[in-house]
């Protein structure tokens, strides 16, 4: 079930991303030739393009670990099948911790700085800041499924 569920939420954080590049892209192209013809940039198009990167950039971390296209290094013999699932759940430990630190320092800032405006959009502050604790807890489900998954599944979630 949880498995299932990483799954799908992967799936559609990854298109989310997808559509975050092409607005990114539209926002940068506006502002160039808005340089360039009228010669004054808006500010608030850089500006939507930054908070949206940040959302990029912290959504498809989540995806890297689910999918498992993230950094590692390849210590263990293939000849040790039981070593390397004993790693594997190891390392999800690990980012399930980190999921949870980064969760809870994220809720933690956002309530800090409740009520802040962004300078150009004079949007609330918390678009921006909510990235980090949606984050962490896309990170603890993604962990969390890659800890209780059989090892035959993540091969084939792998491979697809």
């Amino acid at each position: 079930m949880i498995s299932t569920t990483s799954r799908v939420i992967s799936r559609l954080v990854a298109s989310i991303c997808i559509a975050i590049i092409y607005v990114m892209l539209a926002l940068l192209v506006t502002q160039v030739l808005m340089r360039y013809f009228v010669g004054a940039p808006p500010s608030w198009t850089e500006e939507l393009a930054i908070i949206l990167f940040a959302w990029l950039v912290l959504l498809y971390a989540t995806v890297g670990l689910r999918e498992g296209f993230h950094v590692a290094i390849e210590t263990i013999p293939a000849g040790w099948p039981r070593l390397q699932i004993w790693a594997d759940r190891w390392v999800a430990a690990l980012a399930c911790l980190f999921g949870w630190v980064t969760l809870t320092a994220g809720i933690a800032y956002v309530g800090r700085t409740s009520g802040q405006k962004t300078a150009a959009l004079q949007v609330p502050i918390e678009v921006l800041y909510l990235s980090v604790p949606v984050c962490g807890a896309l990170f603890i489900l993604h962990a969390v499924a890659r800890m209780i998954a059989p090892q035959d599944e993540r091969a084939k979630a792998e491979a697809a």
